[in-house]
């Protein structure tokens, strides 16, 4: 199963995007952020022998967003 989400927010950082999914890594203020809800997320998706990515990617009419890829095994 793949599961595609995408937003037209005008994408990730390119300095950041290879950080995103490590533990208590955060772009917010400190203070404001954990920095573990996508390495969780990441987690969970890992345990259940799938994979999670991230894109930079234009969204229709050039307006740019992040991509978001899970792919899950099919039980």
């Amino acid at each position: 199963m793949v599961l595609t989400i995408r937003d037209n927010a005008g994408g990730i950082a390119e300095d950041v995007i290879g950080k995103i999914f490590n533990p208590y890594f955060t772009t917010k203020e400190e203070g404001k952020g954990t920095g573990v809800g996508l390495y969780m997320s990441s987690q969970i998706v890992n345990n259940m022998n799938g994979s999670i990515e991230v894109e930079n990617s234009e969204l229709f009419t050039k307006n740019r967003g992040a991509k978001f890829t899970i792919k899950l095994p099919i039980c």
